[in-house]
C-alpha cells in the first residue's frame, strides 16, 4: 500500500535528469541523502542531525534532497511521483520516504505503513517557506512522533547516573524480597469466559477457574466440526489436542501462578489452532493469531490494532478487544 502526497511549492519550468541509484546508494550509509548541489539548502550539520533523529526508527524513514532539475518538463507532481516510485522500487523496503526537490516540490510516500503523510506534509508546508526544508522536515518528523536527536550528556553527569541506577536497583531488589506474598491485586489467571475479579482472588480459586477453562476447551474440541483424516486439517487438529493435553496435565496438579499463566497461553494457542482447522473446512481464511487486549489481559484476545497515545507518550498501535475498541472510538462510554 502506498499513500502518496505531493505539494507544489513553486510553479516553474525545470528540466534535467538524475539517476535515483545515487540516492539509494547514499541510503546504504545514512538514512538522509543530500545531493552535493543542495548543501546550501540542507547543510551537512542539519543533514547529520536529521540522520541521527531518524536512525533506527520503526518504521524506517528515508530522506532525500535532490535538485529540482531531476523533474522533467510537464506535470511536476507526476514527475515527482515517478521519481519517488523509482526510489521505492530500487530500495525494495517498506517505510516512509520524504523527498525534497530543491525549492520546487516536496513529496512523501508511505509504503506498507498506515500514515497520513499527505495531511502531514500539507500542514508543514503551510508553516514553512520553500527555502526552509530543514524546518519542514523536522516538523514532519515531529508529527510522526520521532524524538529529537540527543545533544549528548555532560561528562560529569555519567557518575551521577550510574550511582542513581545502582540505588534504584538496590531499592527494587529490597522491595522484591520484602513485598507481601499474599494473593492480592488482579487475578493472575483470567479464563475465556466472564468472571468477576473477586471470583479468582485466591490461588485455589484461580486453579479451579483454570481447570474449568481447560474443561471447556476440551468440550469445544469434542464438538468441533473438523475432518481428522484430511492432511489439510490434521496438523492443526493435532496441535489443538496437544495443547489441551498439556494444559490438562498442569491443572491436574497444584500449579502456582506462573504455571497458570502458561496454561492460559496454552489454551489460547490450542483454540487458535482449532479455529485454523475449522476455517480450512469452511474454506475461509485462517484467523490471525492475536495478542491479548493491551488494556487488560482479562478482556481476552484482541480483535484489532488501535492507535493509542499514553499520557506523556507518543502514538503507537496496540492490540485491543472489541469492548475497548468501542470505548476508544466513542461508541461506548
Amino acid at each position: 500500500m502506498r499513500l502518496l502526497a505531493g505539494v507544489l511549492l513553486l510553479a516553474t519550468t525545470l528540466t534535467g535528469s538524475n539517476d535515483p541509484a545515487a540516492v539509494v546508494d547514499g541510503w546504504k550509509t545514512s538514512p538522509v541523502y543530500v545531493d552535493p548541489t543542495q548543501r546550501s539548502l540542507v547543510p551537512d550539520k542539519d543533514a547529520a542531525e536529521l540522520a541521527e533523529r531518524v536512525s533506527g526508527h520503526d518504521p524506517a524513514i528515508r530522506i532525500a534532497v535532490v535538485p529540482a532539475a531531476v523533474l522533467t518538463t510537464g506535470d511536476k507532481s507526476a514527475a515527482a511521483h515517478t521519481y519517488v516510485d523509482q526510489l521505492v522500487d530500487r530500495q525494495q523496503a517498506d517505510g516512509i520516504y520524504l523527498v525534497v526537490f530543491g525549492g520546487a516540490i516536496a513529496w512523501g510516500s508511505a509504503v506498507g505503513v498506515d500514515t497520513p503523510i499527505a495531511d502531514i506534509l500539507t500542514s508543514e508546508l503551510d508553516k514553512h517557506s520553500r527555502s526552509d526544508p530543514v524546518g519542514m522536515l523536522n516538523g514532519v518528523l515531529d508529527q510522526l512522533g520521532v524524538q529529537k536527536a540527543s545533544k549528548g550528556t555532560p561528562g560529569w553527569l555519567w557518575p551521577l547516573l550510574v550511582a542513581l541506577v545502582v540505588l534504584i536497583a538496590g531499592l527494587a531488589d529490597w522491595w522484591w524480597r520484602t513485598r507481601s506474598r499474599k494473593n492480592e491485586g488482579p487475578a493472575l489467571y483470567r479464563p475465556s469466559y466472564d468472571v468477576l475479579p473477586d471470583e479468582v482472588d485466591s490461588l485455589d480459586e484461580r486453579r479451579a477457574t483454570a481447570r474449568e477453562d481447560v474443561t471447556r476447551f476440551g468440550e469445544e474440541l469434542d464438538a468441533a466440526d473438523v475432518r481428522l483424516d484430511g492432511m489439510d486439517t490434521a496438523a492443526d487438529v493435532q496441535a489443538a489436542m496437544d495443547a489441551y493435553a498439556d494444559a490438562g496435565r498442569v491443572v491436574d496438579g497444584e500449579p502456582d501462578d506462573d504455571k497458570l499463566r502458561e496454561v492460559r497461553s496454552t489454551v489460547e494457542y490450542g483454540r487458535w489452532r482449532l479455529a485454523c482447522a475449522q476455517a480450512k473446512v469452511a474454506g475461509t481464511p485462517a484467523p490471525a493469531r492475536r495478542a491479548t487486549c493491551f488494556f487488560d489481559a482479562g478482556h481476552g484476545t484482541s480483535v484489532t490494532d488501535w492507535m493509542y497515545t499514553p499520557p506523556g507518550g507518543r502514538p503507537r498501535e496496540v492490540p485491543v478487544c472489541n469492548a475497548c475498541r468501542e470505548r476508544l472510538s466513542g461508541g461506548a462510554r
